[in-house]
């Protein structure tokens, strides 16, 4: 009877631990995620009219693999807001690289409560590289 009790016991804490490898590495990179998109808000910040012109040049000057002050109408080259421009290039990738991170992120915690300790591992190592292009 106890050696049942003893084998329960031991499958029991062998199941949490072995699914703890990816809730680790989420825990990990929330904190990375959540600083990378304080970084593209505050890149864009600056009123709606600055952030949207900003971030429409440096969509512009990514898609052309250009700098925004290259660009028709562009900022003047060397100024505060090239420099911010920049800023929300390399910060956001357009905005989309946090964003699809973060729904990797959320696809790893729906797997990782499922127990599908592989697909989680790839939705994580999905997010990086998502959040690493941004």
């Amino acid at each position: 009877m106890k050696l049942i009790l003893a084998a329960g016991l031991l499958a029991g804490l062998a199941g949490p631990a072995l699914a703890g490898a990816c809730s680790t590495e989420i825990s990990a990179l929330e904190p990375r995620l959540t600083e990378k998109g304080r970084e593209t808000i505050a890149a864009s910040s600056g009123g709606k009219e600055v952030a949207s012109r900003r971030e429409a040049q440096a969509e512009a000057a990514t898609e052309k693999g250009t700098s925004p002050s290259a660009l028709p109408k562009g900022p003047a080259p060397g100024s505060a807001e090239t420099q911010a421009t920049a800023d929300v290039a390399k910060a956001s990738g357009g905005g989309t690289g946090v964003m699809e991170a973060r729904a990797s992120l959320n696809r790893a915690r729906e797997l990782d409560k499922k127990g599908d300790e592989a697909g989680c591992m790839k939705a994580v190592s999905d997010a990086r590289e998502q959040m690493d292009k941004s």
